[in-house]
């Protein structure tokens, strides 16, 4: 008796499951030092993460029972309805927390709320004891399965567009801050994320065995990359993240540090302030320290200390810039007053502006 080709794809199924289910371990309970002392900060939307990796656990009745059609449905059903969803919160849940851009909750809440209930229903149907009940196949190859896919698909493509958008912004519009966007891992994942669409599309228009099995090692694969690459965070992390170790290392232990500080302020607010390096757009940290003449550290420790961070210290300097040039050029634009004052564009200028007045 020859092996059942079926029981090839439950072990491809179980290598996805077992693939993400230790990413989600990995995710959740290892962050390198010392980054894990502000894991909100340097590893964003860790949760959605986890809960998105555990999602796989829906494909169990596939592995066990790879020649039921309600499994094979159910397989089908999260590859094209709850994927392209679940693409989304991770991008949104990563990239919008750096951006502090929370909107994308309730929308993501309607729309899948619904796909959710669908995909319980069907899971409850291909684990249900006795005979398999036929309509599920009846509503999975209907609208059940190709309407929540397509919006899925809409709203997945729309994540992508905005998620370049902001890498596009910050790789151009750099204004000194501190969220550090990262630009390169953005392209990476919704590079991803499309290609992941792609395959979707592919294994459930095909309604291939075959097909699905070779898709499901490929996310598997995507997962440990996408592990891999999430090790360590990809964020310089604004001035008040640094460790304090450093900072304490880099000013003397003696007496005489509180003078040394008060040198190093000084020296600060001559480059920044009475040169005005603040109003240079792609202004750095590391700008600072190296016309100082002091450590990265040094600097940092001092910023932080007297004016609680780098962020709040250069854009505090620029918003005022920004009314006094509009008082001295009534004529003038906002966006013009903006990019008078080192704000790369309007944009960034507003965004700057309420965030430090919810910080106050």
């Amino acid at each position: 008796m020859g092996f059942d080709e079926n029981y090839y794809y439950a072990l491809a199924a179980a290598i996805l499951i077992t693939a993400t289910l230790a990413g989600a371990a990995i995710r959740w309970f290892h962050m390198c030092r010392p980054y894990d002392r502000n894991a909100q900060y340097y590893f964003p939307g860790r949760p959605f993460i986890v809960i998105g990796f555990l999602s796989t656990l829906v494909l169990l009745p596939y592995v066990f029972h790879p020649r039921d059609a309600d499994a094979w449905y159910v397989t089908r059903f999260f590859f094209l309805g709850i994927i392209p969803l679940l693409l989304t919160v991770l991008l949104f849940s990563y990239f919008g927390n750096i951006m502090e851009w929370r909107k994308w909750r309730s929308p993501m809440h309607v729309i899948g709320s619904p796909v959710a209930l669908i995909l319980f229903a069907a899971l409850a149907l291909a684990i249900w004891p006795g005979e398999q009940i036929g309509l599920i196949n009846l509503a999975l190859t209907g609208c059940l399965l190709y309407i929540p896919g397509a919006v899925g698909t809409a709203v997945c493509l729309a994540s992508v567009i905005v998620v370049l958008a902001w890498a596009r912004s910050f790789n151009e519009d750099d204004y000194s801050n501190p969220n550090d966007f990262p630009v390169a891992i953005a392209k990476r994942w919704t590079l991803r994320a499309f290609i992941n669409l792609l395959l979707c599309w592919t294994t459930v228009l095909l309604n291939d065995r075959r097909v699905m099995a070779a898709a499901m090692l490929l996310f598997a694969f995507f997962a440990v990359a996408t592990i891999i690459s999430a090790l360590n965070p990809h964020r310089d992390g604004p001035i008040e993240e640094e460790d304090p170790s450093e900072a304490d290392e880099a000013l003397p232990k003696s007496g005489v540090s509180k003078k040394v500080n008060s040198e190093i302020l000084s020296s600060i607010r001559i480059v920044v302030e009475e040169q005005e390096a603040y109003m240079e757009s792609h202004l750095t940290i590391q700008d600072v320290a190296d016309r100082c003449g002091y450590s990265r550290s040094s600097v940092a420790s001092t910023i932080k200390s007297e004016y609680g961070g780098f962020f709040d210290y250069i854009n505090g300097l620029r918003i005022k810039n920004v009314a006094a040039y509009q008082n001295q050029h009534p004529e003038a634009t906002v966006q013009e007053a903006a990019e008078a004052s080192g704000f790369a564009s309007r944009q960034a200028y507003y965004m700057v502006k309420a965030r430090l007045e919810k910080q106050d």
